[in-house]
């Protein structure tokens, strides 16, 4: 009771109206209490004389009551006001049997009340010894008695007033320090009081210990009002600026039961169960939403650091781990999208390979095949063997763009005749442009590799009428594989030239688009997407030849 006292008058600047609130309120219990004793033991033995004794208490506690009351509760004010009533009670009513108690509580009272003196502090109390000291002579004593009285009760007072001076000195420097490590910490720090939240969760639940969390996970209402009787008592300058908080006033107080969320439930519920449990150190994620909209996730690691009533002072750092969280978000899609890759890697690999096994053991034991139908099945061969080399070049491809190791090696390049040689070897026939583009500096193999991407996606996702087109732009030329199919869905058009991702769930390896577009930004060209007339369109644009000198380039030459 002493050390929780003692830690209440070195209370933060934040915090410093309750020390007054528990004075005035302890101060004027104990003032009712002494006036209905006085009261009873009047009624009791018929003597008025206890009737005047009640005055002095009654007096106190009516100044103390009415602190309380207009809300302006201050400690000093109570306890030297009550030391004004006990001297002018002692000298109107006092006897000289009730001298020595009136003595001993003006000593206390005013030792009591220099704890709350900021200010002038020596001067005060060389006044309060002089007033002590001259006190007695106010009194029905004789000269004497008055003089060692007033002697005695100066001695005291200073006495008094120095142990005490001298033991709030001492922990206040303790208390300045913890004040400082909390208040200038670099890390965010808040001070909180769960004491209501588990007294309620106790009214709430009593059944056995061990099932509180099935109980606490079953009825979120309950976590919620939980949390709303938990207290903020104070907060750093790092605190406020991590939470974006402009008023600490209005964030000091009771907590908002709406931050408990399906999301951060049993987080709430873990640190509920360990605090009614008696656990002392615990930690827990929070998302939090700062003004500005931004979402931040926050761990919490707390400790319980109460002395006498559990719960009373928890002390939380708070960590910023909203980048912990994106980017383990972030693994577990890549994660999920490579298993994906594997999957369809696997899926399309498996379809020409089954062919050319199939194929070729068809070859090997058939004896009766004629040239002809020998000859179409070597061809399938080929076709599928060429479908695998595609897909393993792809993957090639993505595999140096990770590590940054393309290579090109641009010349002049007759658009015309790759994508003529394209088509052939896709065995596809499509509406060529009526007038040739002009050369472009490139390299022959990765723009083959660009039009087979384009005209195998169209051929597979696009629409029967297919379409190539082709023309100029300043010094560059451009070509245009277009189909009638449905397109791309609009939310998906951002995304089809990022690396396995595919669209509406086909199932191919999703690596065409985004080695299509690397190739052609490596070639100083670029790939685009769009949607014109009812038709799906990709424009492969490249640079004349005339408008630059080949060069060896690779993705390391990239600025």
């Amino acid at each position: 009771m002493a050390s929780r006292a003692i830690q209440s008058l070195l209370a933060s600047r934040h915090e410093w109206s309750r020390p007054h609130r528990i004075v005035v309120r302890v101060g004027a219990a104990a003032a009712w209490l002494a006036a209905a004793f006085y009261l009873a033991a009047a009624a009791l033995t018929g003597d008025e004389t206890w009737i005047l004794e009640s005055i002095g208490p009654v007096l106190a506690a009516g100044l103390m009551t009415v602190q309380i009351l207009v809300g302006k509760e201050d400690g000093g004010l109570a306890l030297f006001g009550s030391a004004v009533i006990v001297v002018i009670w002692s000298s109107a009513f006092g006897e000289h049997g009730t001298t020595v108690p009136a003595a001993v509580s003006l000593v206390l009272i005013c030792s009591l009340g220099m704890l709350f003196v900021r200010r002038h502090r020596a001067m005060l109390a060389l006044t309060l010894t002089v007033a002590l000291g001259a006190v007695p002579f106010l009194w029905d004593l004789s000269s004497s008695e008055q003089v060692v009285l007033g002697a005695v009760m100066a001695v005291s007072f200073v006495m008094t007033h120095f142990i005490l001076g001298s033991i709030q000195t001492a922990s206040s420097a303790l208390s300045q320090r913890y004040q400082m490590l909390f208040e200038q910490s670099p890390a965010a720090v808040l001070e909180e009081d769960w004491s209501e939240a588990i007294a309620y969760v106790r009214s709430e639940y009593s059944g056995k210990s061990s099932r509180i969390r099935q109980f606490l996970l079953a009825y979120p209402t309950v976590v919620r009002r939980a949390v709303s009787k938990a207290k903020i008592v104070r907060a750093n300058d790092a605190a406020l600026e991590l939470l974006d908080i402009r008023s600490i006033t209005r964030f000091l107080g009771y907590r908002d039961p709406s931050i408990v969320t399906e999301d951060n439930l049993e987080d709430f519920v873990s640190a509920l169960v360990n605090l009614y449990e008696g656990g002392k150190t615990w930690e827990r994620e929070v998302s939090v939403t700062r003004r500005d909209g931004d979402l931040r996730w926050l761990l919490y690691r707390s400790v319980d650091t109460s002395t006498d009533t559990p719960a009373t002072t928890i002390v939380s750092g708070l960590a910023d781990i909203t980048h912990m969280k994106l980017h383990h978000e972030a693994m577990a899609q890549v994660m999920k999208t490579k298993d994906e890759f594997i999957a369809s890697v696997s899926h399309e690999l498996r379809t020409p390979l089954t062919a050319v096994i199939g194929l070729t053991s068809e070859l090997a034991e058939s004896q009766g095949l004629s040239e002809e139908m020998r000859a179409e099945m070597l061809a399938l061969v080929a076709a599928q063997a060429a479908e695998m080399s595609n897909i393993v070049d792809d993957l090639l491809v993505a595999a140096r763009a990770e590590v940054g190791t393309i290579a090109v090696e641009t010349q002049s390049v007759d658009l015309m005749r790759e994508l003529e040689s394209t088509l052939d070897g896709l065995g596809m026939t499509v509406d060529l442009p009526q007038e040739p583009p002009p050369p472009v500096l490139a390299d022959p193999r990765r723009v083959r590799q660009i039009l087979r991407n384009l005209l195998t996606n169209a051929q597979r996702y696009g629409g029967p009428d297919r379409r190539v087109t082709s023309g100029t732009l300043r010094d560059a030329a451009w070509i245009e594989v277009r189909d009638n199919g449905d397109g791309v869905p609009e939310e998906e058009a951002n995304r089809i030239f990022e690396p396995y991702v595919t669209s509406g769930g086909r199932g191919s390896v999703g690596l065409g688009l985004a080695v299509a577009r690397q190739l052609a930004e490596l070639m100083g060209g670029s790939l685009q997407y769009e949607r014109s007339a009812a038709e799906t369109v990709f424009r492969l644009q490249l640079p004349l030849a005339g408008a630059r000198q080949p060069v060896l380039a690779s993705q390391n030459d990239k600025p």
